[in-house]
């Protein structure tokens, strides 16, 4: 793998270039002289180091990564390293570090450039550059002491992190660390074995998704997992990311047969588990993308029910369309040549349709609860949803059974102003105190069993039920004036059989199954 390294052309083309030898050797909390002109060797490389870290050694960064409009040419501070070394990542580290201006931009090229200094080096890697709040000129021990402390506090509380497990199917476990925050970046990598040849570019390939995935998460809030889930099952057995943004942090982990996402922000938490121990029984691309979005549709209505925060709903639906992807193929339109690789023996293919089509999954999004009201401290805000999906089988040979339950939730309540929907401004005074105080409790379940004899679908029965509430209480000058509540309950059964008696022919059993499937197809979705 090569690494590309910003800035080295540029800096060569000034008129007083340093010689920068390079040094393999490490020495912990070694002080920058790269100011001082070395005498150029055969091994080393040209570049303008003291132009370039005089004009960006200044460069401080906020916290989301931006640079700091405060910092001036006429500050200096001393530049420290962890261990001093003159190879190329580390270059790349420190330009990371002082010449970009977003947080996605000190974060590029680090994690492929870990995994090369792990295979050709096979040692583990740990190196960090610091810009001290120190001057040029001060000495050796206090730019070390000072660079220490501004380690210790830059891996302890980064504005910004990603770390990244993976387990080899070889047993090799393999780390990745990097850490940013205004006064510079850290990195570190390790292997507990040598890794083979094939380590190697399994994890070169996961390298280039984990930057992929970091920097849509740093610069457009976006969840992006197709690079990262697209790993070699026969050499990587699982891995576990995490990204830290500030107020934003991201959890993932997958394996080869289940995978779970958690996203954490200031509005409030997604979490999304999926598994796959029923690979057989998933649909093609058209029917995967049909279910997906009946789920959209689903959460879209208990958003607007529930009064939920906008983008909240909106990370938890890219969650839960990338979390259904994982592992999928849209080459083949075909359900019958998608499904029978781990499908039970009595299994239909005609009965595809009956299905969803998705990976059983656990989600739940959780919004932030508030009190607005300080004179009901009691009326509290708060958005919580959750689905489920289930499928059980039973049965062996030509005869069977399957079962697939959907399950949904919805807890919510809320302000709104008495004649509009807007949220009211709510203080300790009589005046303020003109609103509505709505509350929701939903439920909802739908349940298909659907019946199996001589490797064909000769039963479907589908329960459907709902409970909701809502309940709203409405306040004038603080005193309630009005309370209603809305119940609405309902339950419905579809029982269908093929007949088996000596009137029903082969030709009229087969028209009754494609009425069942006619019927049912698409009817196992929660009502909107």
């Amino acid at each position: 793998m090569s690494t590309t390294i910003a800035g080295l052309n540029a800096a060569a083309t000034t008129s007083s270039n340093v010689s920068r030898t390079q040094d393999v050797s490490s020495q912990a909390g070694a002080v920058n002289t790269a100011t001082v002109p070395a005498i150029s060797t055969a091994a080393s490389y040209q570049v303008n180091l003291r132009t370039s870290r005089t004009e960006s050694a200044s460069q401080t960064y906020t916290q989301s990564g931006a640079a700091s409009a405060s910092a001036t040419a006429s500050t200096a501070p001393s530049q420290w390293w962890e261990n001093k070394s003159d190879d190329h990542f580390s270059y790349l580290l420190e330009q990371n570090a002082i010449a970009t201006t977003t947080t996605a931009g000190r974060f590029n090229g680090l994690a492929s450039g870990l995994i090369e200094r792990l295979q050709t080096t096979g040692a583990d890697v740990k190196q960090a550059y610091i810009a001290t709040s120190l001057d040029a000129g001060a000495d050796s021990k206090a730019v070390a002491q000072a660079g220490q402390v501004s380690l210790n506090d830059l891996r302890d509380r980064p504005d910004q992190s990603l770390g990244l497990t993976v387990k080899l199917a070889s047993g090799r476990s393999v780390t990745l660390s990097i850490k940013s925050n205004a006064s510079g970046l850290s990195v570190e990598a390790s292997s507990d074995a040598e890794l083979s040849e094939a380590d190697g570019k399994a994890l070169e390939k996961l390298a280039t998704g984990l930057e992929a995935a970091a920097q849509s998460y740093f610069t457009d809030k976006k969840i992006n997992l197709d690079a990262l889930s697209g790993f070699d099952t026969s050499v990587v057995n699982s891995l576990k990311l995490n990204i830290n943004a500030g107020d934003r942090q991201l959890d993932f982990s997958i394996d080869q047969s289940h995978h779970q996402l958690k996203l954490t922000s200031a509005s409030g938490v997604v979490d999304i588990d999926v598994s796959h121990d029923n690979p057989g029984l998933k649909g093609n691309a058209a029917q995967r993308n049909k279910a997906i979005q009946q789920f959209l549709t689903q959460i879209d209505s208990a958003a607007k029910r529930g009064n939920a925060d906008e983008g909240l709903v909106s990370m938890y639906k890219d969650a839960f369309s990338a979390m259904q992807k994982i592992n999928t193929t849209d080459e083949d339109s075909s359900v019958g040549n998608l499904v029978p690789a781990k499908a039970p023996s009595f299994w239909d293919v005609g009965a595809s349709s009956l299905l969803t089509g998705l990976a059983d999954f656990d989600a739940k999004i959780k919004g932030v609860t508030t009190s607005p009201n300080p004179m009901r401290l009691q009326e509290s805000d708060y958005f919580n949803f959750q689905t489920s999906q289930k499928t059980t089988q039973e049965g062996h040979q030509a005869s069977g059974k399957i079962s697939q339950n959907l399950e949904s939730s919805l807890s919510a309540a809320f302000h709104l102003e008495l004649k509009s929907g807007k949220k009211p401004v709510l203080d300790e005074s009589k005046n303020s105190q003109n609103y509505r105080y709505i509350k929701v409790d939903d439920h909802e379940s739908s349940k298909l069993t659907i019946g199996f004899e001589k490797n064909q679908l000769n039963s479907a029965r589908l329960e459907k039920s709902h409970d909701r509430n809502l309940s709203i209480s409405s306040y004038e000058l603080g005193k309630l004036v009005d309370t209603k509540n809305s119940p609405d309950k309902q339950s419905t059964v579809i029982d269908f059989a093929v007949g088996s008696g000596l009137n029903n022919t082969a030709s009229e059993q087969a028209l009754q199954r494609q009425r069942i499937i006619a019927a049912l197809s698409g009817k196992i979705f929660p009502d909107s």
